[in-house]
């Protein structure tokens, strides 16, 4: 692990993951980059117009805006307790999801630390919320963290899976991640069928934990319609410190349920949740 992205809005969860990087940074000899977004809606009314000549440093409130955001970032950069690692910041106008997805590039990211309040209601079923939009995009690993959390307390990870053979793509890291916990792993594959049984489920997973190399790891299964809920239930009722999820684009059926549950499980979680996208 190299580089921790994590993008900042100065609220409370995008401070819980300021501090959740912070100790795995210095647990990994890893750099942080925090970056902040300035949304400047003149932007995109500029787009739809056709006009090019828009510079948002124009904007004397946009000005404003970017001082005092460089002003907190240098006071969170330069707090003493951030004295233990190499911390920098980045201000950029745009659009949010947009500037993240451009930055996991530009800067390499090996991880990405996103605080997020989830999205509820009509915000949920209309545009998701940013920290969802990021990990089914993002080509590194994201850890959405939503309470304050000891990051480095996790001892029990619930990995969610289909049981797809694509998971492969998402292997390496998961395994780097428990392995840099020391936690136990405890896969979890929740189905709604009536042409199958836990029993055939259950060796489907056995197998599939066997296939992958997966070591000091638990197997359950659960018959369940509501696949988010049972997930975090279970996550519950082992005390789990986080969950793990393989994320999907939109592309065919299984692929949308399943996004349709990573999507749910990152909203409504109140735990850690590591997700990685499978392409």
């Amino acid at each position: 692990m190299k580089r921790i992205l994590v993008p900042v809005d100065f609220s409370e969860e995008s401070m819980n993951a300021i501090n959740a990087a912070h100790s795995l940074a210095v647990d990994t000899d890893s750099d942080v980059l925090l970056l902040h977004i300035v949304e400047d809606p003149n932007i995109e009314t500029m787009k739809v117009s056709g006009e090019t000549h828009y510079d948002p440093m124009d904007n004397i409130y946009v000005k404003l805006l970017l001082d005092k955001t460089r002003e907190k970032l240098e006071a969170i950069v330069n707090d003493p307790k951030m004295r233990d690692l190499t911390i920098n910041y980045k201000i950029e106008i745009g659009n949010p999801f947009t500037s993240i997805a451009e930055n996991i590039a530009s800067h390499d990211a090996s991880l990405i630390f996103m605080g997020s309040k989830g999205a509820t209601g009509l915000q949920e079923v209309l545009v998701g919320s940013v920290a969802d939009k990021t990990v089914r995009y993002a080509t590194c690993p994201v850890i959405v963290v939503k309470g304050a959390c000891e990051i480095k307390n996790v001892k029990d990870i619930v990995y969610a899976t289909d049981l797809n053979e694509d998971h492969e793509q998402i292997m390496d890291d998961l395994k780097e991640m428990q392995s840099h916990f020391g936690a136990k792993l405890h896969v979890l594959k929740v189905f709604d069928s009536m042409w199958t049984t836990v029993p055939e489920v259950k060796k489907r997973a056995d197998e599939f934990v066997n296939f992958f190399g997966l070591t000091d790891c638990t197997v359950a299964v659960k018959l369940s319609s509501d696949m988010a809920g049972t997930i975090m239930d279970y996550a519950a009722e082992i005390d789990a410190g986080m969950i793990a999820i393989g994320t999907h684009d939109r592309h065919g059926l299984l692929h949308l349920i399943a996004s349709h549950v990573s999507k749910n499980v990152v909203n409504h979680a109140h735990r850690p949740i590591w997700t990685k996208a499978i392409r």
